[in-house]
């Protein structure tokens, strides 16, 4: 079980709104659902680079020492806390949010074929981290994303966005996970794992909620400046049993030496084209 949250802000509403306090109330609201890493992303309006912010502790230590720097000047933010299953959160590349391609995505659930995902793309694999794959996935097929999420086995609520691309934000629950999506009267729109997490954060930006909504399986949204701009249905694969992959420390050895080499050499470009704040 892990936490996601997030908004998208209309453009007026964003000036009234502390970002840094919204997303550090929205990671609070969640930390009960993973306490392993806490992380954030968001576009740097300004340079169109994706802003990748994580570190392995909980959101009750990550919080403070983020302070104003976090999602600062961002009108759309995707947020996580892990609760680590698969991959040692003591790597960073297992923490969320995940860069791949062009996107970058938060996952609440598991994924059971992730090998079989990066077999069938032909893509490196970076971690071991299971929800790699549906940020690959996502990142590289040729289909919408809607149709790309049929390939998942597992459980998955996703929230993405992608470079050079501020005002968008991509949301879908594919099985079993819960998404809450909220839409206040300002314009502006919040998701989150649970529905206190909207709640509150119509409360924090001081607004009312014209309608809440826990998504459905199968439903994928795209939402820019705050307004959902198009909604698609799809059918999930059926569901398998819970079952964790290949332990994390062998599964590099499966998927052979030569794509790790490629891996390290994609990890090392996209290390000059994203920026990424620690501590």
């Amino acid at each position: 079980m892990c936490g996601i949250a997030g908004y998208c802000l209309d453009p007026k509403h964003y000036k009234s709104v502390s970002t840094a306090d919204l997303a550090g109330q929205m990671l609070m609201d969640i930390e009960h659902r993973g306490t392993d890493a806490t992380g954030g992303a968001w576009i740097n309006p300004r340079t169109g680079k994706r802003v990748i912010r994580k570190a392995p502790i909980s959101a009750s230590k990550f919080v403070p020492n983020a302070g104003d720097k976090l999602c600062g000047g961002a009108t759309t933010a995707i947020l996580h806390t892990r609760f680590a299953t698969q991959g040692s959160p003591t790597n960073a590349s297992n923490n969320h949010p995940i860069p791949r391609g062009k996107i970058v995505l938060t996952h609440n659930g598991h994924i059971s074929n992730d090998r079989e995902l990066f077999k069938q793309l032909g893509v490196p694999r970076i971690a071991q981290v299971d929800s790699e794959a549906v940020a690959a996935l996502i990142a590289f097929s040729k289909d919408k994303p809607w149709q790309a999420l049929t390939e998942v086995y597992g459980t998955a609520a996703l929230a993405w966005i992608t470079a050079n691309d501020p005002r968008n934000l991509h949301l879908a629950r594919v099985n079993s996970s819960p998404l809450w999506i909220a839409q206040a009267s300002t314009g502006s729109l919040f998701y989150g794992s649970t529905k206190e997490t909207v709640e509150n954060a119509c409360i924090m930006t001081d607004c009312e909620m014209d309608w809440i909504h826990e998504a459905q399986e199968g439903e994928y949204f795209q939402v820019r400046d705050g307004r959902i701009i198009r909604h698609e249905t799809f059918t999930p694969a059926k569901r398998e049993s819970f079952k964790l992959s290949m332990p994390y420390e062998s599964d590099m050895d499966w998927y052979g030496r030569y794509n790790q080499y490629k891996a390290d050499k994609y990890s090392k470009w996209w290390d000059k084209h994203d920026e990424f704040l620690n501590f």
